[in-house]
């Protein structure tokens, strides 16, 4: 059904205001960083610290693109945090422009192109390697001109007709074994007629944005590749049944001439020449793409710009983690060459407040948008151990996959390649309380010289062991006889205030575990004092 411009523009802004639910497939939305990830860069999101923070959720969260390449590029960017402030200056410029509807209106217009699933495997041709070699492809010139060579000469010689039969059915086997992998290995070429209309639009539109500037060079590199992967894609002509007829000439032409091959052998040839070109304009539509979601994200969530500065402190203002609904903001300051060393009991806030920090440097360096009312601090790698699993099939208990994990903290923050933000959920607990806490006080104190450290634990003796180079700060509940509640606020000092047994009571406990618990608990007490 034909729909005007201007429809289509107004269902493209309200899905940009107000994004609707959509299915997520990460693998395929992650095919973009898979290929680039080994390429040298500032640093790239581990997987660990990427499921820590929720990544996936805060991609979906920010996920207002319109294309598959877009969604590509967002969730690379979101993974591949910058050192570099004019870069981020030049994206938040951009994310600034396509909040005004005009700008945005017409980019919306040429990124809707790309809205096919097939889009998503246009990562495969960016390295230039990705069309597999077929056997036969080299082979398919001569083996056309044989067949018309001996078409011809059976006029003078019928019996060169038989070897003409002898090719056609070599030539009609060839054309059926190896169409569907030709038809595999083109899956991403097919779609770079839409990249190169979409870049071709917004190339167009003559935006002030520094990535569209020398995007003319790449786009005459792609148009020349688009006509011959135009010839591959003849499923389109059997719309109707006036087109079938057509179409099986076309297709007895590309069986007898192997035109198949031949083309597949010169889009391979053209990938490998100028999958520089295709890549620029992928990335291109891409960044693109990424600042019209996260001038969505704005929009629609209280947020700061932020400020990089040397030191090695950090200050936060008014910070919340925009995936929990409500999330109660708080202020931080950190000093120079100091760290933070967060107590509370459970469901208190430490946890949630540990990935709003997380999450505030790393968007900060991603797509220079802090969910805060202030963000002031220095470059950092974001790397952290909240959510760890033993792994039964590697034959690894807890303690030793987070030691492994921590190992490679500490390695990283011996190597000096740059400032960390190490963000730790209380070490080693998967091991008895006298060595739990002597190896985090060492390692809590190993890296807090090279690196700021955002800790919590519930060994009340860290705080004294670790003093003064770790600030403590604590979470608190509120608990009466008949009912507990948490405000989530950040309070200075350690937590002097244990609640831990009378949370039992109020869940239902027995009144005789209850009154053991508290009797014991006592008894230790005065044991240590």
């Amino acid at each position: 059904m034909w729909t005007s411009t201007a429809d289509r523009l107004a269902l493209l802004e309200a899905e940009w205001r107000t994004p609707s639910p959509r299915s997520h497939t990460f693998p395929l939305i992650a095919r973009y960083h898979a290929t680039v990830r080994a390429e040298p860069a500032y640093h790239r999101l581990d997987d660990q610290t990427w499921t820590d923070l929720n990544g996936d959720d805060l991609f979906t969260l920010l996920d207002g693109t319109v294309s598959r390449v877009g969604q590509q590029c967002l969730y690379h960017r979101l993974r591949s945090p910058l050192d570099d402030a004019a870069a981020l200056q030049d994206f938040d410029q951009a994310a600034q422009l396509f909040a005004d509807p005009a700008p945005r209106g017409r980019a919306l217009l040429a990124l809707r192109r790309l809205t096919s699933t097939d889009a998503y495997y246009l990562p495969d041709i960016l390295n230039g390697d990705a069309l597999p070699a077929l056997p036969w492809t080299a082979a398919a010139p001569a083996l056309v001109l044989l067949l018309l060579a001996t078409v011809a000469g059976g006029f003078w010689q019928p019996a060169l007709w038989l070897v003409s039969g002898v090719l056609v059915l070599l030539h009609s086997v060839l054309h059926f074994w190896y169409r569907g992998r030709i038809a595999g290995g083109m899956r991403p070429m097919r779609q770079l007629a839409n990249l190169y209309r979409a870049g071709r639009g917004l190339a167009r539109l003559q935006l002030p944005l520094a990535a569209l500037r020398g995007l003319a060079e790449p786009l005459n590199r792609l148009g020349s590749i688009v006509s011959k992967v135009a010839f591959l894609q003849t499923d389109g002509l059997m719309q109707s049944e006036m087109a079938v007829l057509p179409w099986l000439i076309l297709e007895y032409l590309k069986m007898m001439l192997l035109l198949d091959f031949i083309v597949y052998r010169s889009c391979r040839r053209q990938v490998e020449q100028h999958f520089g070109a295709i890549r620029a304009v992928y990335e291109t539509v891409g960044y693109v793409d990424s600042a019209v979601a996260v001038a969505g994200f704005r929009a629609r969530h209280s947020h700061c710009p932020p400020e990089f500065t040397g030191g090695t402190g950090l200050r936060l203002a008014g910070a919340y983690n925009p995936l929990v609904p409500g999330c109660v903001p708080n202020d931080l300051t950190i000093a120079n060459n100091s760290s933070v060393l967060l107590t509370g009991s459970n469901m208190s806030g430490k946890t949630t407040f540990m990935r709003a920090i997380g999450l505030s440097t790393l968007l900060a360096q991603t797509i220079a948008t802090c969910p805060a009312t202030a963000y002031a601090g220095p470059f950092r790698r974001v790397v952290s151990s909240i959510n760890l699993a033993d792994s039964l099939t590697e034959g690894k208990s807890y303690y030793f996959a987070e030691a492994e994990t921590i190992l490679g903290f500490v390695q990283a923050a011996e190597a000096g390649t740059g400032g960390y933000l190490f963000i730790l959920d209380e070490l080693f607990k998967g091991t008895n309380t006298v060595e739990r806490i002597a190896a985090t006080q060492a390692v809590l104190t190993y890296l807090q010289t090279r690196s700021l450290v955002v800790a919590s634990t519930h060994d009340g003796e860290l705080g004294q062991l670790l003093a003064p180079t770790f600030t403590e700060y604590h979470f608190s509940e509120t608990v009466t006889d008949t009912d507990w509640y948490f405000d989530y606020l950040l309070k200075p000092g350690p937590l002097r205030t244990r609640n831990a047994i009378r949370l039992l009571a109020r869940a239902g406990f027995p009144e005789e575990i209850v009154h053991n618990a508290l009797a014991l608990s006592r008894t230790l007490d005065e044991a240590g004092a």
